[in-house]
């Protein structure tokens, strides 16, 4: 796109900006308008993003105008090729040409955190005009984004007790079941990856065609559909820690498939296999590693990026072979009007209401078709997009859903051609499976000794609140009981490094973030009240999940006994 940029006067002489017909700042008062502007969006808290730098006179009212060194994020582009270049530096100030859109998340991901869903943004004049195309992706990256952080903070709140209780119970699986560190490169035969879309019921009859010399990968509840047709994978992906997800395993006893699981997932998952498992990190859990990796004494690799277990178990395949990877079922559409493989337990057809109540949509489909998708959806195709970008598969991978959304990034071939080509390629020699070593852990220790670090916790957070308690009833600032509490915040900080209770306090502090952020131009004594009950929220709130926990391993105590006895 040729863009005509000319440099020009304006009347009280500062420099203005031309694109094409388009005049991006006023041609009287550049810097006026550009304080106005500011004066009317800028909202405290938020990260803002700028869509135009322009003579960067938005950037210069915006930096003037922060109360507390929000992070700003410019797009412009004009910083394609350096047509244009920005003068201003300063912190959590952030540029980008128009190729960061695309990519856009993974930015927020490490500059702007905890913004979470707080975005607001701002359009230098006439950008919208001269760049519509980009102003329009834009957008809807940042919809996108909004939406995808509202769920997964809603995830997190809604499910904060069942990971907790999951990772305690699955502790005890540590002494039979191995890293899937041991599977790293152990196949070099093509491995397929069936989710659980419609278009899976097609595919049946060439996966057990060439079911000897496949790898075979379910991911989650895919499970029942396989076995519903006779078809036992060679390993079960699962990460779900909700009690839906154990539901779709409640019945089932597998005797040859292998379960790959997170430490979120439903603890008893793991009782419907018969063999060993193999456990995977979380991400989103760094405190949780950290304890694996300190206190157990054991390592699971992180498999990059993605939160559903179709990006799991498609991480996990390019994770084990160096041959090729394939995708089957992976929709992400309602394919014939379908919300899943026939066989699947929620299998249901969809109608105008169904489209209404689930907020469906348009989108490209896997042959250039339209079909009808969902936010969520919409979400895991950009996850897989986002995670082929961020670290590119080192083996060859496809899409062969032959359905549902078109995938960018993935190369599409029909699921007959990919065995043809793949397994001839090995002259069809049947794959034997991988075995390893079992850990032969002693968790209980580890369980009494994070009792020990709960008990000593708790008496920390008691004297604490009975000092916040005094300083609620002092009508000045108690200068030395702010020190007390400075020193047990010291202590309480270093018992939670050494209790896995991760996901308490990720739901504890996106409520302490969002309901406890200072107000502008706030006094000395209104930032003491705040902070003296943001710590008592926090306290309060942790003790909470403390009692849980303890609860959780005595049950695995009382579990044990029960199973020692019988």
């Amino acid at each position: 796109m040729n863009i005509n940029i000319e440099f020009l006067p304006s009347k009280n002489g500062e420099e203005t900006l031309k694109l094409n017909e388009y005049f991006v700042h006023s041609k009287y008062n550049p810097n006026k308008e550009a304080e106005q502007l500011i004066h009317n969006q800028y909202t405290p808290h938020h990260t803002h993003i700028i869509f135009g730098y322009g003579c960067g006179y938005v950037v210069e009212a915006l930096l003037k105008r922060r109360s507390f060194e929000e992070t700003i994020i410019v797009i412009d582009p004009l910083f394609d090729n350096q047509t244009l270049r920005p003068k201003h530096k300063a912190s959590n100030l952030f540029m980008f040409d128009s190729t960061a859109i695309s990519v856009l998340e993974l930015y927020i991901n490490k500059i702007a955190t905890n913004t979470r869903v707080a975005f607001k943004m701002i359009c230098t004049s006439n950008y919208d005009k001269v760049f519509p195309e980009e102003y329009k992706e834009l957008l809807k990256k940042i919809v996108d984004i909004q939406y995808k952080n509202r769920t997964n903070d809603y995830t997190l709140l809604r499910y904060a007790k069942d990971w907790q209780r999951n990772f305690i119970e699955n502790l005890q699986n540590l002494s039979v079941d191995s890293s899937i560190e041991g599977l790293h490169k152990k196949y070099n035969c093509p491995v397929v990856v069936a989710s659980g879309g419609p278009s899976l019921t097609k595919q049946i009859p060439l996966i057990k065609k060439y079911r000897n010399y496949i790898i075979l990968i379910s991911a989650g509840s895919t499970i029942n559909s396989l076995v519903s047709n006779d078809l036992e994978p060679d390993y079960v992906v699962t990460i779900d820690g909700g009690k839906p997800n154990y539901l779709h395993f409640k019945q089932l006893y597998l005797q040859n498939a292998e379960i790959i699981y997170s430490m979120q997932n439903h603890y008893m998952v793991r009782k419907s296999f018969e063999k060993k498992g193999f456990v995977i990190g979380t991400n989103g859990f760094g405190k949780l590693t950290k304890y694996l990796e300190t206190e157990i004494g054991v390592k699971y690799p992180v498999l990059e990026y993605g939160g559903s277990v179709a990006h799991s178990a498609f991480n996990v395949a390019h994770y084990i072979t160096t041959g090729p990877v394939a995708l089957i079922g992976q929709d992400l559409a309602y394919t014939d009007n379908l919300t899943h493989a026939s066989s699947n337990k929620n299998a249901r057809g969809i109608d105008e209401a169904f489209i209404k109540e689930r907020e469906a949509f348009q989108i490209e489909g896997y042959y250039g078709e339209l079909v009808w998708t969902n936010p969520v959806f919409q979400s895991m195709k950009l996850d897989f997009e986002a995670l082929i970008s961020v670290k590119k598969p080192d083996v060859p991978f496809y899409n062969c859903t032959e359905g549902g959304v078109k995938i960018k990034g993935f190369e599409q071939m029909s699921f007959e051609n990919f065995l043809k080509q793949s397994v001839s390629k090995i002259e069809e020699s049947k794959v034997i499976k991988v075995n390893d070593i079992n850990l032969n852990l002693d968790i209980n220790n580890n369980l009494k000794h994070m009792l020990n670090n709960l008990n000593e916790l708790k008496v920390f957070l008691n004297k604490g609140l009975i000092i916040i308690e005094k300083i609620e009833l002092s009508k000045q600032i108690d200068k030395k009981a702010l020190k007390k509490l400075d020193d047990l915040e010291t202590n309480v900080n270093k018992l939670l490094d050494k209790i896995p209770i991760e996901p308490m306090t990720n739901s504890i502090t996106i409520d302490i973030l969002s309901n406890y952020l200072p107000a502008e131009n706030e006094t000395t004594v209104e930032t003491y009240k705040r902070v003296n009950r943001q710590t008592k929220a926090l306290y309060t709130q942790l003790q909470d999940a403390i009692n849980y926990t303890e609860q959780c391993i005595k049950n695995v105590f009382e579990n044990s006994e029960v199973e020692n006895n019988e």
